[in-house]
Parts: structure tokens; C-alpha cells; sequence
């Protein structure tokens, strides 16, 4: 295993980003590192284009910079939609995209909310006092459930878009040649008996 400089996180190919030590890590949920679990999330979406023998995505700033603005006012304005009601320039993808790059004709999102941890069907919330917090537990054998590795929650996520068949097709559109991905997490995770959960977007870009 190795590492990688964040400059490089989109250079390699997604073997070579798996193989890094850091994507085997669990996900501080307190401190999170961001960048890193936007990449997997690429990274994740190009392994499952080339299962299917589909031409990996290439990274594009400007997606990933609509993206991450949209998963953050997700996660911080609490809401979830394609549509963004709090800001007029912000209010669809197209629009979104369009701030920061104008070379694509067309332009798709997927957004995406799931929880951090891995558990079973059902958790338990049990506020610590000692801690001062929550800590959550799988009902069926009362164990602590604990977050996902970067690696397993960015393919995970995927796994949840590929099951949905709107999300699955744009994943899947050969159209679509251009990608950014982001996933931004609940401030205070324990702080709040909701279990917690990150808001993630996809945005596509195909120039023809």
C-alpha cells in the first residue's frame, strides 16, 4: 500500500486509488477528510462504468466544484433536492455547472442521501454521558456500529445510485464523458439522535 498527494488523487486510475492505505481507512466522521472521500466517490463510479465496459469518466474541476457547492448547501441549509429554493443562481444543476464551465452541452445530477455508518436494519441511539454524545447500535446484537472505510461508503453510495434506475442511467449514459463527485457530512454526527449521513452529488458533463 501507498499513499497519494491530494494534486494526484485524480491523476491514477481507480486500482491505483483502492490500493492506497487511506482509502482502507475508517471515515473520522468528526474530521472528515473531504477531498479524499470525493475522489473515492469518482473513483468508485469509474470502476462500475468499466464493469459494465463503458469508457471511465474524466475528472472536471467545474463539475466538481457545481457539485461540492451543491452537497455542501444540502448538508448545512438541510434540505434535499435537485432543486436549490435558497439561492436564484444556484437553483438547478445546469445552472450550478454553468458558474464554472460552459464546454458541456449537456448536463446531469445525481444526488444521494445515506448514512455513515455500517449497521444492520435497525440502530439504536443511546445518549453517553460520559462522552456526551450518542453512540449507535445495531439492535439485532447491541454492538457499536462504526463508520465505513472511505473505499466501502464510496462504493456503497454507488451501489445505491446503480439500484435506482434514473440514477443508474446516468452513471451508465456514454454520453456522459465528464464527472465530479462530493460528499459532505453532518456537522456534530453524535451531537443529534438522527443517525448521521452525508449529502452527495454527481454531476455529468457530455460536450456532444
Amino acid at each position: 500500500m501507498y499513499s497519494l498527494h491530494k494534486g494526484e488523487y485524480y491523476s491514477v486510475d481507480e486500482a491505483r486509488f483502492f490500493a492506497t492505505a487511506k482509502s482502507n481507512a475508517l471515515i473520522t466522521l468528526q474530521h472528515p477528510d473531504t477531498l479524499f472521500l470525493d475522489a473515492a466517490v469518482f473513483h468508485a463510479s469509474n470502476e462500475v462504468r468499466r464493469k459494465h465496459g463503458l469508457p471511465p469518466f474524466e475528472y472536471d474541476p467545474g463539475l466538481y466544484l457545481a457539485s461540492a457547492g451543491h452537497a455542501t448547501s444540502m448538508t448545512y441549509r438541510m434540505f434535499f433536492n435537485h432543486t436549490n429554493p435558497y439561492s436564484p443562481y444556484e437553483r438547478t444543476a445546469q445552472q450550478r455547472v454553468h458558474l464554472y464551465t460552459k464546454r458541456f452541452r449537456r448536463v446531469g445530477e445525481n444526488i444521494g442521501k445515506y448514512q455513515t455508518l455500517v449497521s444492520g436494519t435497525y440502530m439504536i441511539a443511546r445518549w453517553d454521558a460520559s462522552s456526551k454524545q450518542y453512540e449507535f447500535l445495531n439492535e439485532s446484537d447491541n454492538k457499536l456500529c462504526i463508520p465505513y472505510t472511505y473505499a466501502d461508503y464510496a462504493r456503497f453510495v454507488v451501489e445505491k445510485w446503480m439500484a435506482s434506475p434514473p440514477h443508474r442511467q446516468n452513471l451508465m449514459n456514454p454520453a456522459y464523458t465528464s464527472l465530479g463527485c462530493a460528499a459532505r457530512l453532518t456537522p456534530e454526527p453524535y451531537l443529534h439522535k438522527k443517525a448521521p449521513y452525508a449529502s452527495l452529488v454527481q454531476n455529468f458533463g457530455g460536450e456532444q
